[in-house]
């Protein structure tokens, strides 16, 4: 039985409970081997399945990475007896949900930014809480907030196998009670639920959960004027904002949420915006002293920083790294020594998204081998994919800034300068760059734009025209990925589990602490990528197969490469920097892990034992011997990514849209057809079983539209599309009995050259529906989410309308172009 007094796995003592909750019991605990407090949160038994143990233990592992000053942090995840424990940082305070009650309005605002500012950084690595609520927020005794249970959080999910949904029904996003895929913005609405209820007094919805969960799917929340205290109208749009029922009609990310409520527990509180909510200074020394962002922006500029221009013996002082000493919570964006690319990043950036465990590796491991790329030679032999593999990362980079800046004109002028001053980017790239690169290719409309932008960079920069030009013309350096397969192709096959993640984090800590590390291994790596301070933010997922693809480099070096390395060291006496590499290792990182690392080298080595390549082999060669790492002797695989630019989209294969502009219905064109069918109605005698009598058809296509006179309500018309074998299509619209807003778009429609159908409509509760009939295959669809319609569309081989979500808007302008 555990309880207080027990000991889990000889190590952390059970002292007294703190809580229990739905999912298990929380106890303060005391860890007997680093001597320190702790919280332990033991999960109910009938939670602790193997499946479920392990899914908790990987997302666990990946939270423990989160650093920042409003989330706690998790230390372990472990089982004991068949039971699962989460061991946390322990927090000296209650919880929101206990004492929001008691402070005042402007207080609660305050401790909500902080939460804001928790997601904001949670959400900008890729990890999604699923839970956010009052009770997860817990409290230091000076009131700063600490979010919790993100280890947990995978809880919160749609549980498929079983068919159900976890979570908190009064805090939960309308698309995580539907059981839909979830992004960041889920967290957003539960922030809006809690802020909601701060300034109410309650939440929005209140009964049974599954009325609750509908509720939050379905009807919007009650104004706050009738209880809102103190509520500012900025403020009041901002809730609102937050509880949108599409997560894209929510603020963009947590830091702008922020801002707002420090802006208004400022004006309510009396204090300075700038200084309301911030955090007190950790209350721990740091391991090594911090080194200012800003000095190191100045560093990237050209500025010089240092402490002083000579030692105490006169001597002249050593050159400061351009590394800081240890970096927490810092990102690229901040770090990168190029303006130019700190601008791309917080560009491309700004918008999260969230990354699962196998996307996170994949992209990871093709990252480091841009950092790497070929075997390290001596100094006088040239590395003959350092320049190609950085002109790779130069070309990602710039595409993705160019394709997601406002001003998109500008932009290509600025990737065009990326690439002609050919500055160093790869230390600043991370796998949310690389996948954001990759959603550029998710529907024939975004490809063609990704092919209209890279002729454009092509265009602009001499560089790439000179020397980034395939035998074709095209703007195309080899092994640029176009799928997450294509990564597969890459990396070993390896699975993704919790035990690799926890090697992952403790080798992250250590290039976090220590600045030597990083310098060592990104110097071994070669070129200049060590000189550029946004090496020091690199994600755990690149730093691990950097080291691993080190290590393995050191342990093949060719015959010719020892033999000038034992002449460097024993004659010039020049330090050998394999020796150097595994010094630093041994020093920095546990015994366990460094031997990790020296065995995932040797599996390496085993698939590459068959292959010993020349020293002059060509750099072709060696991207081909890469794709060996994972996939053997089938190397060929990655040729296409290797050789070959991104696919054309063959327009002769494609059905093609009669009309690139869609036939656009009105409300108040609907609602002279609804006139004129009711009086229809009213003419004709209709027995028993008679069907509604309809007005004049209006030519769809193939197809005719008309307005049924339905009976069924003041809040609903109904529209059907007629002309399919045995088959309508059905359209509950918005009242048509007034014509309302008359320039109210209602229906867009897209016919294909094949007479299929695509039809985008507002419904009675003004949801925008898309309908899609696939008249080859006799088969109607219904889509409420317009990226299922893109990637059906996509799979059937059909052009994508360009102004799909946007027809309905009263903003839409037509291009003009008949076929």
């Amino acid at each position: 039985m555990i309880g207080p007094g027990s000991t889990l796995n000889d190590r952390f003592l059970l002292n007294t409970e703190l809580g229990r909750g739905g999912m298990g019991a929380v106890y303060a605990a005391t860890d007997l081997v680093l001597q320190r407090d702790v919280a332990i949160k033991v999960l109910k038994d009938q939670q602790a399945g193997e499946e479920v143990s392990k899914r908790l233990r990987l997302e666990a592992q990946i939270a423990a990475r989160l650093l920042h000053d409003n989330v706690v942090r998790i230390y372990d995840f472990g089982q004991a007896g068949g039971t699962s424990f989460l061991v946390m940082e322990k927090v000296d305070g209650t919880s929101y949900g206990r004492r929001w009650r008691g402070i005042s309005l402007g207080e609660r605002l305050k401790i909500l930014a902080g939460v804001a500012e928790a997601l904001d950084y949670a959400h900008h690595q890729g990890v999604i809480h699923r839970d956010v609520k009052p009770g997860n927020v817990l409290l230091t005794s000076a009131d700063v907030p600490k979010l919790s249970d993100f280890g947990l959080s995978l809880l919160a999910e749609h549980d498929e196998a079983a068919g159900i949904v976890r979570g908190t029904p009064h805090y939960m996003s309308p698309e995580q009670a539907k059981g839909q895929k979830l992004t960041y913005r889920t967290d957003l609405y539960s922030l809006g639920v809690m802020l909601y209820e701060s300034v109410s007094g309650a939440v929005p919805f209140a009964g049974p959960p599954v009325t609750v969960m509908a509720q939050h799917a379905n009807t919007a929340p009650p104004p706050l004027n009738a209880r809102a205290a103190g509520a500012s109208p900025e403020l009041e749009k901002l809730i609102f904002a937050l509880l949108a029922k599409k997560p894209e009609d929510r603020p963009p990310g947590g830091s702008a949420v922020a801002k707002v409520l420090r802006a208004e527990a400022g004006k309510l509180l009396g204090e300075a915006e700038a200084g309301v909510g911030e955090a007190p200074p950790p209350e721990e020394e740091p391991v090594e002293p911090m080194m200012d962002l800003g000095a190191l922006a100045e560093l990237g500029e050209g500025r010089a920083v240092t402490h002083g221009s000579a030692t105490a013996g006169g001597r002249p002082a050593r050159r400061p790294s351009t590394a800081p000493a240890r970096i927490t919570a810092a990102e690229a964006a901040d770090l990168a020594a190029s303006p130019l690319v700190r601008k791309m990043l917080r560009t491309i950036l700004a918008e999260p998204i969230s990354l699962n465990p196998d996307e996170r590796y994949l992209s990871g491991y093709y990252l480091a081998y841009l950092l790497v790329g070929s075997r390290r030679r001596p100094f006088y032999a040239r590395r003959p994919l350092e320049r190609l593999n950085a002109d790779r990362a130069r070309l990602i980079l710039a595409l993705t800034y160019a394709l997601t800046a406002h001003d998109s004109e500008a932009a290509v002028q600025e990737a065009a300068q990326l690439l002609d001053q050919r500055i160093e980017v790869r230390p600043a790239l991370n796998p949310v760059v690389l996948a954001k690169f990759l959603s550029w290719r998710d529907s024939p409309n975004r490809r063609r734009m990704l092919r209209q932008v890279r002729k454009a960079l092509q265009d602009a920069s001499a560089y790439a025209r000179e020397h980034m030009t395939d035998p074709k013309g095209v703007l195309n350096v080899g092994l640029i990925p176009r799928s997450l397969e294509d990564l597969r192709k890459i990396a070993p096959e390896r699975e993704v589990g919790d035990e690799l993640v926890e090697r992952w984090n403790r080798l992250a800590e250590a290039w976090r602490e220590h600045a030597d590390l990083r310098e060592t291994v990104l110097r071994y790596a070669g070129g200049a990528a060590y000189r550029d301070p946004s090496g020091a933010a690199l994600w755990a997922e690149v730093v691990y197969p950097l080291v691993e693809m080190a290590r393995w480099q050191r342990a093949r070096r060719g015959r010719l490469s020892d033999a000038w390395h034992f002449l460097a060291s024993r004659v010039l006496h020049l330090p050998d920097p394999g020796e150097k590499l595994h010094r630093t290792l041994t020093r920095h990182l546990a015994p366990r892990v460094v031997e990790q690392l020296d065995r995932s080298a040797v599996q390496l080595d085993r698939v590459l034992a068959r292959v010993e390549p020349d020293e002059d082999e060509p750099a072709d060669d060696q991207d081909a011997r890469a794709a060996r790492l994972g996939q053997g002797s089938e190397a060929s695989r990655i040729e296409a990514i290797a050789a070959e630019a991104d696919a054309e989209v063959d327009d002769s294969d494609q059905v093609l849209l009669v009309d690139v502009d869609p036939i656009r219905f009105l409300q108040g064109e609907l609602h002279e057809l609804w006139k004129e069918a009711a009086g229809a109605m009213q003419k004709a005698a209709a027995g028993p079983g008679a069907r509604p009598v309809g007005h004049r058809h209006t030519p769809l296509g193939p197809y005719r539209l008309t307005v049924v006179p339905s009976m069924r309500g003041a809040s609903a018309g109904q529209v059907v599309v007629q002309g399919m074998p045995s088959k309508q299509l059905e359209l509950l619209t918005p009242s048509l009995r007034t014509a309302g807003s008359r320039s109210r778009p209602i229906v867009a429609a897209w016919p294909y050259a094949d007479n299929s159908l695509l039809l985008a409509y507002q419904d009675f509760k003004s949801v925008q529906r898309y309908i899609l009939w696939d008249a080859p295959r006799g088969r109607q669809s219904s889509y409420t989410d317009p990226a299922e319609v893109y990637r059906e569309l996509a799979a059937l081989g059909m052009e994508v309308p360009s102004a799909m979500e946007g027809a309905l808007s009263k903003s839409f302008r037509p291009q003009g172009g008949r076929r």
